[in-house]
């Protein structure tokens, strides 16, 4: 009987595309394997990842620094997007960053990427939170697109393709996030390392299925398209865009590997936000167990 990996997934983006290659195209099956992913939303990544709710999560970075500065079980174990792949979409009377003053904007949650990022780029152009605008929590980047139709936000970090989705619906892009912050390790399979270590040929041919996922991605931009138009849902020229993008830049990172600079960025990032201990290592390699990934590779 295969072994069963429930993963969690944040939201419909095009960071799953490995995971949803590798079931349609049967990876897993050759693995063993029945893994079922399941978007959770704004749920907790680190209590479903120690109670066994899932076995594997593709999610942020942050909640698993935060966890293992506490002396928690969780670690990364691999890459998936390296960089930021993120645009500022504001809705049609917002044509300029500064138009945002005084306005709402969409985020995930204060503790996690796209939060900051938008500061970073707010503050860029001379609007500092909480003084110059509101925030609201809108789930993830879906969630959040509807949030902007409804005109419940006026603003938010929208991903690859969806940010393309929106400008053809008449909103305007005030800009990218990897303008503001070059290097920012966003994604990443993280896992409990105690489970993991318990079950380390799961966790291997877990990985060894993902990096065949994203090796038949970066190779077939009509099939990928085709998976990522269904499985989003997006119009394909979207997807197609977004294949063009991910590939083209390297920001769904093709060896599955973690980016140090950028995961070190996030690491300085939760100490000034003071959501990390000023005592919490800065070495990413605290929070990061990428033996896993060594083997899948054969390295």
């Amino acid at each position: 009987m295969p072994d069963r990996i429930a993963v969690g997934l944040v939201s419909r983006t095009y960071f799953n595309m490995p995971l949803w290659v590798a079931q349609e195209r049967g990876y897993f099956a050759d693995e063993d394997l029945t893994v079922e992913g399941t978007i959770a939303g704004n749920a907790s990544q680190a209590a479903p990842l120690i109670d066994g709710t899932y076995q594997a999560y593709i999610g942020s970075t942050e909640p698993v620094i935060e966890n293992v500065a506490d002396g928690g079980p969780l670690r990364i174990v691999a890459g998936n997007a390296g960089k930021l792949v993120h645009s500022l979409i504001a809705r049609a009377p917002f044509k300029r960053v500064e138009d945002l003053r005084g306005r709402t904007i969409g985020i995930f949650t204060e503790k996690e990427g796209t939060f900051f990022h938008a500061k970073a780029m707010l503050a860029a152009h001379g609007l500092n939170y909480p003084g110059d605008y509101q925030v609201k929590h809108t789930g993830g980047v879906p969630p959040r697109h509807k949030a902007l139709l409804a005109g419940e936000i006026d603003a938010g970090m929208q991903s690859v393709p969806w940010n393309y989705v929106a400008e053809d619906e008449g909103m305007n892009n005030l800009g990218d996030a990897i303008d503001y912050v070059p290097d920012w390790q966003f994604v990443s399979v993280n896992v409990n390392g105690e489970w993991a270590a318990a079950n380390r040929a799961t966790v291997v041919r877990f990985l060894r299925a993902m990096l065949r996922g994203t090796a038949w991605l970066y190779e077939n931009r009509a099939g990928a398209s085709v998976i990522a138009a269904r499985a989003l849902p997006a119009p394909l020229k979207h997807a197609e865009r977004a294949w063009d993008f991910f590939t083209g830049t390297n920001a769904m990172t093709r060896d599955m590997s973690v980016n140090p600079k950028g995961l070190a960025n996030v690491i300085a990032t939760l100490k000034q936000a003071e959501l990390l201990r000023p005592d919490a290592p800065d070495d990413p390699a605290a929070y990061l167990d990428d033996s896993y990934l060594r083997e899948a590779t054969g390295a």
